[in-house]
């Protein structure tokens, strides 16, 4: 039997490819600041809005369009398919 991750594991691996070992701190801090819960507590239906601060935490640190675009990209696969369109990634491009 295959254990599934939770919400927070899946989008803590996607960040640890971009971010590295202090991928867990980032996506810790964005949920209990900008989500208001603990890690266990997220939910799918939290995604859009988690996805929208990670954007924005990794349009900070780097303005390498490129990266941004991948990661918005990986992380919108996690996201049911009515809330991809809605994402912070569509006006960070305008």
């Amino acid at each position: 039997m295959t254990d599934q991750l939770t919400i927070y594991e899946e989008v803590t691996k996607i960040t640890e490819d971009y971010f590295g070992p202090v991928a867990p701190r980032l996506i810790n801090r964005i949920v209990t600041s900008h989500l208001h819960k603990k890690p266990n507590q997220v939910t799918r239906k939290d995604l859009s809005e988690l996805v929208d601060w990670i954007i924005l935490a990794t349009a900070v640190v780097t303005e390498d369009t490129e990266v941004i675009n991948e990661f918005t990209l990986r992380l919108s696969t996690l996201l049911p398919m009515n809330y991809r369109s809605t994402s912070i990634s569509n006006q960070l491009n305008r």
